[in-house]
């Protein structure tokens, strides 16, 4: 990675720092930091933020990428709807809207994405790229949407949606991007379980998202949680999705399905030994049943003293169209900065 991607990286994630902070927090020497942001400064895409130091004698002066030096899009492909956010490179969302537009693979509904896109971003200018969220198993090698189950779709060829969205579109699942969401808030080790329209999850490790062999990794929702139990749209009987659904809840009530969430998010804790984050749609309705849900977690749980391990999640609102946008900015920087 080139120095300058890294301070661009770097800033992505702490937001401020001095130049002093930079060459430590990279290992620089302070003549290469000051060069490359000298340059970066030059191309605009950095600024200076305000001064730290003591009340007399020079202060050090904090840098951070400038907010309008460029925005990202993030779309979010949902059962019932496509969800939109506007972010500038600081990841501040500076609009959002959700548009009632039921998927389906036909040239007709590419056409109402396109112009639904384009006026969300009538007046917005230098976007520099787009990202993605969509329910399914992405494979951006092979530029493809391998598996939908909730769309009943494979094999479907990304370049349907890049004619749809005219800016560099990077892709990815949608708990994937939920998951890259969280990252801003401090944590780079964790499991995101998202409980939206359907289940599912992602891992996040050191600051990475762990894809797996077939890109599949955290695809908690198609685990088996009650042996020969209800049937689930993906063919199986007993998965997790069937179980914690907004159908399941609805159904079932808050007391039997905070039991069926507490039974799965142990389990996932027994497997990765990792922090929880609980986000999505019902996931930011649980903050009144924190207190119950734990109970129920240290009944299944007999390892732990306490369960200091979960977490609601930050991003309570476009938690995929956000995480798609900051995907989007992070790929930008590798785009362009690679001298």
């Amino acid at each position: 990675m080139a120095v300058k991607e890294r301070i661009f990286q770097l800033l992505l994630a702490k937001k401020e720092l001095t130049r002093q902070e930079i060459a430590a927090n990279l290992s620089l020497s302070m003549p290469t930091t000051l060069q490359n942001v000298t340059e970066l400064t030059e191309k605009a895409i950095l600024e200076e933020c305000g001064a730290v130091g003591a009340a007399s004698g020079r202060k050090a002066k904090k840098l951070r990428l400038r907010p309008l030096a460029g925005c990202t899009v993030g779309v979010n492909i949902a059962l019932r709807r496509v969800e939109f956010v506007l972010a500038d490179l600081l990841g501040q969302v500076r609009r959002k809207q959700a548009v009632p537009l039921r998927f389906r693979d036909e040239l007709d509904w590419y056409l109402q994405l396109q112009n639904a896109l384009a006026d969300f971003l009538q007046g917005a200018e230098n976007i520099v790229g787009a990202g993605l969220s969509f329910p399914g198993i992405i494979h951006t090698q092979a530029n493809q949407i391998v598996r939908s189950h909730i769309f009943g779709l494979s094999h479907v060829g990304l370049e349907r949606f890049q004619k749809s969205i005219p800016f560099p579109l990077t892709a990815a699942n949608d708990a994937n991007c939920a998951c890259f969401a969280e990252k801003s808030a401090g944590r780079d080790s964790f499991v995101y379980l998202s409980l939206n329209e359907s289940v599912g999850g992602a891992v996040m490790m050191n600051g990475r998202l762990l894809l797996g062999d077939t890109f599949q990794t955290g695809e908690v929702g198609h685990m088996l949680l009650i042996p020969n139990g209800q049937p689930c749209y993906c063919g199986k009987a007993g998965c997790a999705d069937a179980y914690l659904s907004p159908q399941a809840l609805e159904q079932d009530g808050w007391d039997v399905y905070l039991d069926h969430l507490a039974m799965l998010l142990t389990n996932l804790r027994m497997a990765l030994n990792m922090d929880l984050v609980a986000g999505g749609e019902t996931g930011a309705q649980l903050q009144p049943h924190w207190d119950a849900l734990r109970f129920r977690m240290a009944v299944y749980d007999r390892f732990a003293r306490d369960i200091d391990y979960i977490y609601p999640c930050t991003q309570r609102e476009n938690a995929c169209a956000i995480g798609a946008a900051a995907m989007a900015l992070e790929a930008f920087g590798s785009r362009i900065l690679d001298g």
